[in-house]
């Protein structure tokens, strides 16, 4: 016999088809499942989210969907979560498949991971704040309201996955040794054009995969995401000038592909535990010539 479940019911308010749940620190719950989407939105620092026998580590900022039926528990070591529940028949008025509906149906097929990088860029917990903001308030004619924010946000998604967000294709990129060259191929690209301003489309479109398939894959083999592997590769680079130039704190973060000081000081304190100008007051002994 596995784990047990159970199904969750008697949480959305009666003939409303939203419902929004902001948990607290340190939240776990056992395994259930229910009729509803289930869209977690990640708040704290951290969530750990099994779905059937698949662990989702998810971190600040990104999303995942879970679509009705499928069995999920929430494990120890989530952070807050803001969940955002809703029932499909209920707000398109009908079980059926039209073809207005089906977009939106394939959209909540299978339980989807989106990417914080992702979510950013398409300001995806803007939709969520706004859903909230309305539950809370209540104010006149929210219900209407809170409907058409949902629209808004299944809309978005609909043509972010037409661009983006794909699933696994098994016959891509199958193998272990497919996948490596795959990884390879994206580090290569990384180091080598690090100390630009580089984005996901660019390597997406570098690789000739979606940016969804491109950080997926990239977390699960490399265990961080696309951005924490360059922007940890840049502070690597920028550890040599500080130890073999005479450049300022400001012109080594700008050459190594960060926008501001201020950012290039917290991620090198992140993995030095220091300033960038306390490591080089440590470390350097001896000034030579930087070559890059």
């Amino acid at each position: 016999m596995g784990e047990p479940t159970f199904l969750e019911t008697g949480h959305m308010t009666e003939g409303f088809p939203i419902r929004v749940i902001h948990t607290s620190r340190q939240f776990n719950f056992a395994s259930h499942w229910h009729e509803e989407v289930e869209m977690v939105v990640v708040r704290g620092k951290h969530a750990k989210i099994r779905v059937y026998n698949r662990l989702y580590e998810l971190e600040q900022g990104d999303i995942l969907m879970i679509k009705p039926g499928d069995v999920h528990c929430f494990l120890p070591g989530t952070d807050q979560l803001t969940i955002l529940l809703f029932r499909l028949e209920l707000i398109t008025g009908s079980f059926a498949v039209t073809e207005d509906t089906k977009e939106m149906v394939e959209l909540f097929h299978e339980t989807t991971f989106i990417p914080s990088t992702l979510c950013c860029e398409n300001n995806l917990s803007s939709y969520v704040d706004t859903l909230s903001d309305e539950s809370n308030k209540q104010l006149p004619g929210y219900r209407l309201s809170m409907i058409a924010r949902l629209y808004d946000l299944i809309v978005h998604l609909v043509r972010i996955k037409t661009l983006a967000i794909q699933p696994f294709h098994p016959g891509r990129v199958c193998s272990p040794a497919k996948k490596f060259e795959f990884i390879e191929s994206i580090c290569e690209y990384l180091e080598e054009h690090y100390a630009e301003n580089i984005k996901l489309d660019q390597v997406a479109e570098h690789i000739k995969f979606s940016k969804f398939y491109v950080c997926t894959l990239f977390k699960e083999l490399k265990g961080v995401t696309l951005m924490e592997y360059l922007n940890h590769f840049r502070i690597i680079k920028s550890e040599w000038a500080l130890l073999f130039s005479e450049d300022s704190i400001l012109d080594i973060s700008i050459r190594h592909g960060f926008n501001n000081i201020n950012s290039y000081n917290r991620l090198f304190k992140k993995y030095n535990h220091c300033t960038p100008t306390e490591f080089r007051k440590k470390h350097r002994t001896k000034i030579t010539t930087y070559e890059g």
